[in-house]
Parts: structure tokens; C-alpha cells; sequence
């Protein structure tokens, strides 16, 4: 319970900040970090009991009926990503505060990061599929006012809406996909999903529930195809670059696929599709980001690299290959994050982060210049480094690999080779040589010391990793591959093929800097075929669905009266001979029921009436065969035993003929029905008789279906008892179903207030 209650505090805490606007102009805006600061602690004493596999749940029903709780639960993985979130997102708050600190929007802002930092809480937390997903939207919906913050430039506005458009997208696939883990698993319960082991792969649903999470998870974490909205998302403002990229949005797709990853990663089409798609990923993301000059472009494509290098890597179920993700999760998260915020330093002092622009800085900024140096080294993978120690980890396990070991280990080289020789640019480029410009000074303290802290956690645990190696990556990988496992960070691995090939990605890097400027030659070459990429393939999709939505509203919503009603009933008689044909519900003697004299005359008189109602010459005698229709009807309900219904329809009838005839009275010219086109005549004929064709169907398919007696039964028996009244329908209206009956007067009386209004909306004087 008490999990539960903090985060939904959490979650109204955000939505607080909107109304005390004084707050975010005062000095005490500081307090904000201790939120994230609180619950980083909080969750750090987990650790222990995470630790000896215990695993905690809080629960409350939401809607048993349908088997939806708010269920959280904390295990090795869940607490990982919690640490993550709280921790960062602490040094995020506070880097926030005087990175944004004249915005005039900072409570608003606030207000966004805590909704978000809420939501991937829940997400990861989550121990229910409806719950999760709930929380999976809301990411997506705050990230959206998130990138969208600076909502002056329209690019951020755009970038925004195609994130929104792209992760929401993917969330629907994903949601039927949680659909039917219930129906398969009987369970929308995270842990007894998980229970069931590899056995679930073995349900006819497993393929088709498989396709739609990866659907939901490469969405969410930019893999290709659909990696292109991670970039474009720089336009929100770099503390939510840093966090997006580090520890949260970007994240919650690879969560997703670590957290089924016992139960569904036995099979060849999970270990195929994710190792494919992440490898594309990994390859794009260094050949886009070599071509960049924005450093926070250079690093959203790195994280596109990290995310599908993350996917390739749970593509395994080898117990080495695991323990290389979990790794390499921590290590790309505490670097990403440092970098982003250097950046950010770098482009609140010299006014911009293009990396050409700006150079020789170690001088002006020796903090943040400390800070890039450690980070920058950990994302090359130089010793003594925890980059170091996750890439050696990841080539063992691909060469371990049972499948295609060489082919692998050869692309996951390359594109270490490739993130290397940018972690060189990022570093060398922006901090030596000559400076420019030269006013630049150092980050106020409380933006550098940020990067800093992270810069020297970051050394702490890659020269003692033993401190992270039991409390927080062995209990991380024992959940994702569903048995206990123990994970062993060591500074030296000996002369080992992963050393040498560690000093090969090195090498190759240094060569790639150097060579860059012919690098880059190469890779423009291939723009010409950017008809072909995925990028314009969306915009070429999206500008087609504005074409189709214009083209159906000008048809749909065209402001004609008779078009909307000739859709409409044209709709509706589709449907109901569609239906009566393909369920075979009428049987020819149906059709010809023996009747009496007296209804078979008051049918005739219905028929001529509406014969003559569509073929006279002007409307003031279609209305009075019109009322003769209603008036014929009025008498076949009489004599059907529904006097009731026989007033009702009696009184209806003529109050229409009665307003209709006053209307008329008031128009200066009545239309001409013979002036009409007989093209547009002969469209109603046809849609007319054939909707009334379907209605006398559908009426002739109920009145001949069985219909369980003992709602009827009941009534009759408890109308005189209960509402002493004998006359049963009106009983039913008044009294069992009298809420109902209330709400339609309502409605009635809203429709006539409103039709009144429109009346006395015309000029002063004017008669209406």
C-alpha cells in the first residue's frame, strides 16, 4: 500500500505545481529535488531483501470483475530501473532549476517532468499488463509536453506530435497484445504470467502476441523503422534530452522485452526478430550520427545505437549474454546522461551546441570539461572505465553465441568502432584546439557540479564494481532470465580474443576520427536514397491521411442535410440486409403471415399513404399524406392492444403536421419537389424502400426469435405489487426504468432549450 501511495502522491505533487506559481520564483524552488531525492532512497533500501530474491508486491482491485488491479511489485529489474529514474531524475531536477531558471513556464515544466517521472514509475513497477499500460500512455502523453515545451517553434511542435503519433500508435498494438495475454494466460498478472515458464510459447496466441509487443517495444524505443523520431525529439529542452535518453522514455520498450523475456524468449522468432532489428538499429544509429555536426544530435543517434544494441542483446537467452545487457544498461545510462548535460552547459555558456562552432574550452570550463572526459572515455570503452568492462563482457558473449558468432561479434565491433570514434569527437573537438568563442565562462555550479557527480560516480564503480555486482546487477539479470544468477564486474579479464578485439574497436576508432572528414564524404553519398528511408516513408504517410481525411470530410461533413441523411440510412440499410442475408434470419413463410381483414386494410392504407406522400407535386400534400401514414399507424398499434402507444403516435403526429404547416406558413417561397433532379428523386426512392425493406425484416426476424420470458414474467407479476399500477408499459417507464425515462426528458428539454436559443438568436426586432 504504501508504494502505491506514493506514487499516486507523486503523480498529484505534479499536477500541484501548476497552482503555486510563486513557488517556482522563490529560493525554496530547491526543495523540488528532494522528491526524487526521497524515493531514490526510498527504493535504495529495497536492495537487501531484492538482494536474497525476495520479491515485493502491493496490490489494490481496481475492477475484479474483469481481473485489473493496481499491482506494483519490486524485483531486481524493477529496482534497477527505479534507481535509475529516482536517481537521475534527481540530478535532472536540479540542473533544471538553473538551466531553465528565467523561463517563465518553469511550473508547468515542472508539472511535466514529475507526471513523467510518475508514469515510467508505474510503468516499470507495474506488476498488472492494464495498470502498465495505463502508465505507458501517460509516458507518451508527458513526453509529448515535454518535447513540446518550447511550443513557440513550430519544429518542436512537429517533433512532438510525430512522437506522440508514432509511441501512441505502437501503445495500441501493444494493448491488444496485452489483450490476448490474458486470454491465452488466464492472468493479466506480470507474476503469474511468469510463472508459467516457457510454457506460454507453446499457446496458438504466442506468434501473434509476440508481433504486437515487439510492435509496442520498437516504438517506444526508436528501433528501426522507427528510430527516427528519437532524433527529432532534441527540440525539447536538454535536461529532458538527458533524461529521456538515460533513463527513462527510450527505455521503457527495452523494460518491456527484458521483463517478458522469461516467458517468451525460448522461441526462434523472438531471438531472429530481435536480433535483426536491434543490429539494424545499432548499425543506422552510427551512420546517422557520423553525419552530424549538433552534438545533441550526435547523441540522441548514439542512443539509437544503445537501444538496439540492447535489443540484440536480449535477443539471446545465453546467460552471458544477459549479464552483457545489464551491464551495458547501467553503463550507457550514467555516460548518456553525463553528456547531455555537457552539452547543455556547453550551449547555456557559448550560445550553441554545434560542434564545429565551439572548441579549446577545457580552460574556460575545466568542470564540465572533468565531466566529459570521464563520461566520453566510458562511452569509447577505455580502461579503467565500466565502458570498458561492458564491452569486453559483450564481444565474450558474442563469441559465445550459438548462431552466427562471427557475423555478430563483426557488427557489434563496428559499431563500438563507430560510437568510439564520436565519444572522440564529443571530447576533442568541443574542449582543445584554439578557443571559441572567447567569452566563454564556466557553468554555474549547480548545472557542472551535475555532470560532475555522475562523471565521479562513474569512476567509483568502474574501479570497485563489486559495489554494484550483488546489490543491483546480479538480482537485475536473475529477473530477466528467471533464474539466480551471480554477475562479476573485474578490472582485468587476462589476454583473452575480447581484449584483443577491445584493442582493435580502439584502434579502428582513432582511425575513424582521424579519417572523418572522408567518412562523412562516404556516407552523404548515400543521401540521394532518402526517398527510401523510413523518415520519408512517415511523412509520406501522414501527408496521405490529411489527403484521404480532407477528401472523406468534404463527402462526410459536406453541410448538406439530405447528403448527411442519405449516408446515414444508406449506412444503415447496408447493414441490416447484409445481416438479414448472411444469417439466414427470415424464412419465406415469415414473409407471408396470415392476417386478418382489419390490419391487411390498415397496411393498404399505410402503403398508399406513403405512395402518394413521395409522388405528389408539393410539400403542403406530402405532409397530409404524411399524417395520414402517421395516423394509419396510430391505428395499427390500436388495434395490436397498444392504446398507449396509439395516443402517443396519434399526438406526434400531429404536433409535426401542426409545427411543419406553421413553418411552411412562414417561408415566403416553398421549394418545388418537381424542379428536383430525378437522379437525386430516384437515390431517395431506392434508399428509401430499401431501408424500410430492412426495417420490416429486422422487425419480422425479432418478432420470430425466442426470447427468455423471465424479464417479462417479472414485470407482470410485480407491476400491480410494487408500483400499483396495472398498465405495464407504463409502469416500466415510469417506475422500474424511471432514471432512464429521466434522462430522455432531459435530453428532450436540453434539445428544446437549444433549439429555442437558436430561435431568438436572430436581430433585434426581426421576427422569427
Amino acid at each position: 500500500m504504501v508504494l502505491i501511495g506514493i506514487i499516486l502522491v507523486l503523480f498529484i505533487i505534479a499536477f500541484l505545481m501548476l497552482l503555486n506559481l510563486n513557488f517556482f520564483r522563490s529560493h525554496f524552488v530547491w526543495l523540488l529535488s528532494i522528491i526524487p531525492l526521497f524515493l531514490f532512497f526510498y527504493f535504495a533500501h529495497f536492495i537487501p531483501r531484492v538482494m536474497d530474491g525476495t520479491i515485493i508486491f502491493y496490490t489494490i482491485n481496481w475492477f475484479p470483475l474483469i481481473d485489473v488491479s493496481i499491482s506494483l511489485s519490486i524485483d531486481g529489474l524493477s529496482l534497477l530501473f527505479a534507481l535509475l529514474i529516482t536517481g537521475i531524475g534527481t540530478l535532472i531536477v536540479i540542473y533544471s532549476i538553473s538551466y531553465l531558471e528565467n523561463n517563465s513556464y518553469l511550473s508547468r515544466y515542472f508539472c511535466y517532468l514529475f507526471l513523467f517521472m510518475a508514469a515510467m514509475l508505474g510503468v516499470v513497477l507495474a506488476d498488472n499488463l492494464i495498470t502498465l499500460f495505463v502508465c505507458w500512455e501517460i509516458t507518451s502523453v508527458s513526453s509529448y509536453l515535454l518535447i513540446g515545451f518550447n511550443h513557440e517553434r513550430a519544429s518542436a511542435r512537429k517533433a512532438a506530435l510525430n512522437a506522440l503519433l508514432i509511441t501512441s500508435s505502437g501503445a495500441l498494438f501493444l494493448l491488444v497484445g496485452f489483450l490476448l495475454i490474458g486470454i491465452a494466460a488466464h492472468t493479466y498478472s506480470i507474476a503469474e504470467l511468469l510463472s508459467q515458464g516457457h510454457g506460454f510459447v507453446e499457446s496458438k496466441w504466442y506468434p501473434v502476441i509476440l508481433l504486437l509487443v515487439f510492435i509496442g517495444a520498437f516504438t517506444k524505443s526508436a528501433q528501426f523503422p522507427f528510430h527516427f523520431w528519437l532524433p527529432n525529439a532534441m527540440e525539447a529542452p536538454t535536461p529532458i534530452s538527458a533524461y529521456l535518453h538515460s533513463a527513462t522514455m527510450v527505455q521503457a520498450g527495452v523494460y518491456l522485452l527484458a521483463r517478458f523475456h522469461p516467458v517468451m524468449a525460448s522461441s526462434a522468432l523472438w531471438f531472429i526478430t530481435l536480433t535483426t532489428i536491434g543490429a539494424i538499429t545499432m548499425v543506422a544509429g552510427v551512420l546517422l550520427a557520423f553525419k552530424q555536426k549538433d552534438m545533441k544530435l550526435i547523441l540522441a543517434y548514439t542512443t539509437v545505437t544503445a537501444m538496439g544494441s540492447l535489443v540484440f542483446l536480449l535477443g539471446s537467452d545465453q546467460e552471458a549474454v544477459i549479464k552483457a545487457a545489464v551491464a551495458f544498461l547501467i553503463s550507457h545510462a550514467l555516460y548518456k546522461a553525463t553528456l547531455f548535460m555537457v552539452v547543455g552547459d556547453i550551449q547555456h555558456q557559448a550560445g550553441t551546441r554545434q560542434v564545429t562552432r565551439v572548441s579549446g574550452l577545457y580552460k574556460a570550463m575545466p568542470v564540465t570539461f572533468m565531466a566529459a572526459l570521464v563520461a566520453g572515455a566510458s562511452m569509447a570503452g577505455l580502461p579503467p572505465l565500466l565502458g570498458f568492462y561492458v564491452k569486453e563482457l559483450v564481444y565474450e558473449a558474442n563469441l559465445a553465441a550459438p548462431i552466427a558468432s562471427y557475423i555478430l561479434t563483426a557488427m557489434v565491433v563496428f559499431a563500438n568502432m563507430m560510437v568510439a570514434s564520436l565519444a572522440f569527437i564529443l571530447i576533442i573537438k568541443p574542449f582543445f584546439g584554439k578557443q571559441k568563442p572567447n567569452d566563454v565562462l564556466e557553468a554555474n555550479k549547480k548545472m557542472s557540479l551535475n555532470a560532475l557527480m555522475l562523471a565521479v560516480f562513474t569512476l567509483i564503480i568502474s574501479i570497485v564494481p563489486f559495489i554494484i555486482n550483488k546489490a543491483i546487477l546480479s538480482p537485475a539479470a536473475s529477473a530477466i532470465l528467471g533464474h539466480p544468477v551471480q554477475m562479476e564486474l573485474t578490472m582485468w579479464h587476462g589476454f583473452t580474443p575480447s581484449l584483443a578485439l577491445s584493442l582493435i574497436t580502439l584502434l579502428g576508432a582513432i582511425i575513424l576520427y582521424l579519417k572523418r572528414a572522408q567518412v562523412k564524404q562516404l556516407l552523404n553519398l548515400f543521401d540521394v536514397f532518402s526517398k527510401y528511408s523510413p523518415t520519408y516513408g512517415w511523412q509520406q504517410l501522414i501527408r496521405g491521411t490529411l489527403i484521404i481525411a480532407d477528401w472523406q470530410t468534404n463527402i462526410l461533413q459536406s453541410g448538406k442535410q439530405r447528403i448527411y441523411l442519405t449516408i446515414i440510412f444508406s449506412t444503415v440499410a447496408l447493414c441490416l440486409v447484409v445481416t438479414s442475408i448472411t444469417q439466414h434470419a427470415i424464412k419465406i413463410e415469415q414473409l407471408f403471415p396470415s392476417i386478418s381483414w382489419l390490419p391487411m386494410f390498415l397496411f393498404s392504407w399505410i402503403f398508399v399513404s406513403a405512395l402518394f406522400t413521395v409522388w405528389v407535386d408539393t410539400y403542403l400534400k406530402g405532409l397530409i399524406f404524411l399524417g395520414m401514414l402517421g395516423l394509419g399507424v396510430a391505428l395499427l398499434f390500436l388495434v395490436n392492444a397498444a392504446p398507449d402507444v396509439a395516443m402517443t403516435q396519434v399526438l406526434v403526429e400531429t404536433l409535426i403536421v401542426i409545427i411543419v404547416v406553421l413553418n411552411f406558413y412562414r417561408q415566403p417561397v416553398l421549394p418545388n419537389i418537381v424542379a428536383e433532379k430525378k437522379s437525386i428523386r430516384l437515390i431517395n426512392m431506392i434508399i428509401a424502400i430499401t431501408i424500410g425493406m430492412s426495417i420490416t425484416l429486422l422487425l419480422l426476424t425479432i418478432t420470430h426469435q425466442y426470447f427468455d420470458p423471465k424479464i417479462g414474467n417479472y414485470f407482470l407479476k410485480n407491476s400491480v405489487i410494487l408500483a400499483h399500477g396495472h398498465n405495464v408499459v407504463n409502469v416500466i417507464l415510469v417506475d422500474f426504468r424511471a432514471l432512464d425515462t429521466l434522462g430522455e426528458i432531459i435530453v428532450v428539454a436540453t434539445a428544446a432549450i437549444g433549439i429555442y436559443a437558436l430561435l431568438k438568436t436572430g436581430k433585434k426586432g426581426k421576427k422569427l
